[in-house]
């Protein structure tokens, strides 16, 4: 009825218009009057059609249980293959993985037996101490099926926390309904911002974009999964969640389990002890502690792994003879009592040529203080010898020096994962807005100015008029522009794991628009662009001569923010999440975002630029008074037409996606030094070598121990 309204009051005013300046006039005000009506017709368009597809639908069945079984073992295969391949490169099973302990910990920070129990009338204790390279066994034990593995720093828990996936997925087929496990970095969870519920949902979309779908209930396939308990969270690291904010990520913990829902969880014991104090229990939670190696593990294990050099021996032999004469209160037993530390020295020793017997030397005076240097001396030698291969000199030292900056990189960010798409924070926020600035002005005025450059003008004035008034918004556009990106808005905040797809997806696609339509952004959006509209025909009317076009600017910017809206949300609501099999890496995560960005980027170059010209084609006369068909005789609108959806797609491709940005990162930052030129395979080739570890579409450093280690060294000279 509004609608209806409008129309006729516009279709008054021109006639009145059409009486008061004759059909000159009328002519103008006809072209004027169809670009807002254009303009204000997009919701009543959008709405019906909205609403003329959804009128006759049906209800919607939800998703059935056997497409969930089929999506659940698609993350299985995916789940893994990632964990089959990060212990390959740490060579767990080479020779054989090294054996976990464990026993029971304290009971003050375990809950009731009998809740862990799961009745009121069993408070038995259960003794949970086992041993062997998975813990499965003792998790299945536990009724809850909620077991927390305490361990010091680099006791393994990482390690085990997937031999207890890998072991879970290979029985999976043997046990009917088996959920599949996943694990989480709880480092990455803010307690404040999200429930546990709302994490784990954003935390399975994001590894696995296609869990992002509709589940035909209102919700999506993530959510589904965790509501039918057919994902098993393995909660990794609480000792990684800020300082401060453990307590309530058990609380949340608390808040989010239903009955019957299972997980795994690990810490080290002086934080989880610690979160307890400042919160509870982990409810109906049972909590065992890890033990260190004893020696009859090093003998059995650090032998195997270097070349024999006399008969069955090898360099570790009389490295370890004396190691168990000293006892085990030794400073080199205590370090080498640990699994991190026993990985670091195989890599230090039995890769290379170096000896042992070194540590040997380093295993005298005050305990604690050797200790440190000792491993000191493993942290220290464990890149170089990783690198090995590489020429010594400068080439080791620079390498080196790249894992400091990224090491350093991801404290400041406070958080444990490298992602490429986030080093383009390390470059100076104004060099971002100056080099922004500079591309939106360039092909603000390039594009838009075609006319005022190349158009067949019988006059100057109009001439003159169209290229100033498009230097000043070109100016106009490139400062805010580059404010805006230069503060880190407007980007989008992760790389866009989509495809464009419109076959069968009419009517989620039309849904989308209709909810995009009346949000705050929208409105913004086409206040700015109205408000550009009259600046524009200000300018144009102020340094010309044709007379006053702010009315025309101001239709102008209208039609183009509605039409320019319309082919923006048009691409987002296109996108649909690629399938689990195609992101198997970050490099594989880069090139997807880079299809992605630039098929997003060709779909709004070529839909402005014709709602530019379309929007040129309607205004162009009333506005200066001379015929479109004059000045851009001979197809010249043709040449126009490209130049613009070519500026659309380089201002797309720049600072609408991550893409842009994360070129602008590898020039910058190879340019300082601070990277090699080639990030991602230096980063890949990092993950190789055992330095790295690969979580979902990011790297990690293979141990927080390592990292800090890295962080904290000398800044270079």
């Amino acid at each position: 009825m509004s609608g209806v309204v409008l129309c006729a009051a516009l279709a008054t005013s021109l006639v009145l218009l059409l009486d008061k300046g004759g059909l000159e006039q009328g002519d103008r005000i006809a072209s004027i009057t169809s670009m807002v009506l254009a303009a204000v017709s997009l919701p009543v368009t959008v709405y019906s059609a909205y609403f003329s597809i959804t009128r006759d639908r049906r209800s919607t069945t939800a998703v059935e249980a056997g497409r969930l079984d089929v999506v659940a073992d698609a993350i299985a295969d995916s789940v893994r293959a990632q964990w089959e391949s990060e212990e390959q490169i740490r060579h767990v099973h080479d020779p054989f993985p090294l054996p976990f302990r464990w026993t029971n910990s304290d009971p003050d920070i375990t809950d009731h037996w009998q809740n862990v129990n799961g009745t009121p009338d069993d408070g038995t204790a259960l003794d949970l101490a086992g041993r062997g390279d998975n813990i499965v066994d003792t998790f299945r034990r536990v009724p809850s099926r909620r077991l927390v593995v305490l361990g010091e720093a680099g006791a393994g828990k990482t390690i085990l926390t997937s031999r207890f996936a890998l072991t879970l997925l290979g029985e999976r087929g043997l046990v009917p309904g088996e959920p599949v496990p996943v694990i989480f970095s709880l480092g990455s969870w803010d307690p404040t911002l999200a429930s546990l519920r709302d994490w784990l949902t954003d935390r399975l979309v994001a590894d696995y974009p296609v869990l992002g779908r509709p589940d035909g209930a209102g919700g999506t396939l993530a959510a589904r999964l965790l509501a039918g308990r057919r994902i098993l969270p393995v909660l990794d690291g609480l000792d990684e969640v800020t300082e401060g904010m453990r307590g309530e990520v058990i609380t949340r913990i608390n808040a989010g389990m239903r009955p019957g829902d299972q997980f795994l969880l690990t810490s080290r014991p002086r934080e989880f002890r610690e979160a307890v104090e400042a919160s509870d229990v982990l409810t109906a939670a049972a909590v065992v502690r890890l033990g260190g190696l004893t020696m009859d593990d090093l003998d059995r294990y650090l032998p195997l792994t270097a070349r024999k050099v006399r008969g069955p021996l090898t360099k570790w032999h009389p490295v370890l003879e004396r190691v168990r004469s000293a006892g085990t209160g030794s400073p080199l037993f205590e370090v080498l009592s640990t699994p991190l530390m026993v990985a670091l020295a195989r890599a230090v020793f039995s890769d290379t040529d170096a000896d042992p017997a070194e540590l040997l030397a380093l295993a005298g005076g005050d305990v604690r203080g050797t200790r440190e240097v000792i491993e000191d001396r493993l942290l220290t030698g464990f890149v170089p010898a990783v690198y090995s291969d590489l020429p010594t000199g400068a080439g080791a030292e620079r390498t080196e020096r790249h894992l400091r900056f990224l090491a350093r990189h991801v404290r400041r960010l406070g958080t444990h994962d490298l992602a490429w798409w986030r080093l383009v924070l390390e470059v100076p926020r104004v060099v971002v807005g100056i080099a922004a600035a500079l591309v939106i002005t360039s092909a603000t005025w390039v594009g838009a100015g075609f006319a005022g450059w190349a158009g067949h003008w019988p006059d100057s004035a109009g001439q003159r008029a169209w290229g100033i008034a498009t230097l000043v918004a070109g100016v106009l556009c490139g400062l805010v522009g580059g404010a805006i990106v230069g503060q880190g808005h407007g980007i989008r905040p992760s790389p866009a794991r989509l495809r464009l797809r419109i076959h069968g997806r009419l009517r989620q696609i039309v849904g989308l628009l209709a909810d995009r339509l009346w949000s705050w952004r929208s409105a913004a959006w086409f206040a700015v662009w109205t408000g550009g509209g009259l600046l524009f025909g200000l300018a144009a009317s102020i340094l010309g001569e044709t007379g006053n076009v702010v009315l025309v600017g101001l239709a102008a910017g209208a039609f183009s923010g509605a039409g320019l809206w319309l082919v923006v949300a048009f691409v987002w609501a296109l996108g649909t999440p690629v399938d689990l099999t195609e992101i198997t890496s970050p490099t594989e995560l880069l090139r997807t975002d880079r299809r992605t960005a630039v098929r997003q980027g060709l779909v709004v170059g070529v839909g402005g630029s014709a709602v530019f010209w379309l929007m040129l084609l309607l205004a162009f006369e009333p506005a200066f008074g001379v015929p479109f068909e004059v000045v851009f005789s001979g197809g010249l609108w043709f040449p126009g037409f490209l130049t613009l959806a070519v500026m659309g797609l380089l201002i797309w491709l720049l600072f609408v996606t991550v893409w842009g940005p994360w070129l602008l990162a590898r020039l910058w930052l190879p340019l300082t030094g601070r990277l090699p030129s080639t990030v991602l395979a230096f980063l890949d080739d990092a993950h190789q070598r055992g330095v790295l570890r690969q979580s979902g579409g990011v790297y990690q450093f293979r141990h927080a121990r390592l990292r800090d280690y890295l962080a904290a060294a000398p800044h270079d000279r």
